[in-house]
């Protein structure tokens, strides 16, 4: 048996197709084919059912694919140490992530990655959070990147940087104009919330108990785009990482409304199979990832200490939250009262 009916297989099953196996290991359909009869004779049981089409995986079929395919990443992070000994890195990397982390960093690594090993290859792939917990676990990624990284009998975590969070309005809602926004300000507002099913959401919720805040939920949303677009339809206000919204910030979409007593952090982190090295070219890419954060959380402290930030800081040492719970407002006053609110400050403008 070899190594390479090993990883032909594992292509078979993940490309769903042996023509696609056979053209990504430079082999026609029928060598790969043989590949596969070939360790169905030597385990001496059927892996694929090929009488069904699409094919589907056996019973052993399923449970010798889940250790095949931690066999052959080992086997390939082992032959590029070796073969990458006094040479600079050139080999490949698979990395899931969570769709927000795709946006904001991945194009900014992939370009310096490049920049600093061209002969090396990265392969990024952006997934549900749950998907890219199987897919380590699995061996399919080298490494995850996802928000609020939690450990597991399987899974190590490494921190990896702190997003803050804003609150975030269309430029028309009518907290627009205000220069602070108070807890007390939110219970007359609506949210655009994250799916309940999310982790991000139950911090959240979690931060708003901690200092008594209730908002009516007006729509909730698995991606961040939604939550965005829902914004302006919804006339409401939602909790959105820093770096998901600066382009919108920057063109004048959305507004960060002024709340210097917010102090709610996502953090990402690198999630990683327990008892499984990393190959060269995911380190290299790992430590650069590193280093970038570093460098960005470098050049933030300077900004304070040059005081960029003197007023926030100020602001958010003079505010302080209410000891005890804010008053909740029953959802069916909240129409009516923000539109007292409107009028309010339509009329402040006025004069």
């Amino acid at each position: 048996m070899q190594i390479k009916n090993l990883k032909v297989f594992c292509d078979v099953v993940n490309r769903n197709s042996f023509s696609k196996a056979a053209t990504d290991n430079d082999m026609t359909q029928s060598g790969a084919s043989q590949a596969v009869q070939q360790l169905e004779e030597f385990l001496q049981v059927k892996l694929i059912d090929r009488s069904k089409r699409p094919f589907v995986l056996t019973a052993e079929g399923s449970a010798f694919y889940t250790g095949c395919t931690q066999i052959v990443r080992q086997f390939e992070a082992l032959a590029e140490e070796v073969r990458s000994i006094g040479q600079e890195i050139s080999g490949r990397a698979t990395v899931a992530s969570i769709y927000s982390i795709g946006l904001s960093y991945v194009p900014d690594i992939q370009k310096q990655f490049r920049e600093k090993y061209p002969k090396a290859e990265v392969r990024f792939l952006h997934e549900h959070p749950d998907e890219i917990y199987r897919m380590v676990e699995q061996g399919l990624a080298d490494f995850g990147l996802v928000s609020f990284p939690q450990q597991s009998r399987t899974i190590m975590t490494t921190h990896w940087r702190d997003e803050p969070m804003l609150l975030v309005a269309d430029d028309s809602h009518r907290l627009a104009g205000r220069k602070l926004v108070t807890p007390e300000d939110l219970g007359l507002e609506t949210l655009v919330a994250f799916a309940p099913n999310l982790r991000i959401r139950h911090e959240i919720d979690r931060y708003l108990r901690q200092i008594g805040i209730t908002m009516p939920i007006v729509a909730e949303f698995d991606n961040i785009d939604s939550i965005k677009h829902g914004l302006s339809v919804n006339s409401a206000v939602a909790f959105l990482p820093e770096p998901t919204v600066r382009e919108e910030l920057l063109s004048g979409k959305l507004l960060a409304l002024s709340c210097p007593w917010l102090e709610l952090l996502r953090p990402l982190g690198v999630i990683q199979r327990k008892n499984s090295s990393l190959g060269r070219t995911a380190r290299g890419l790992l430590e650069l990832m590193q280093q970038l954060a570093a460098s960005e959380e470098e050049a933030a402290a300077a900004s304070v200490a040059d005081g960029h930030d003197a007023e926030l800081i100020a602001a958010k040492r003079s505010f302080e939250i209410p000891a005890g719970p804010l008053e909740a407002v029953p959802s069916g006053d909240v129409k009516a009262k923000r539109k007292a609110h409107r009028e309010q400050d339509r009329a402040a403008v006025a004069s």
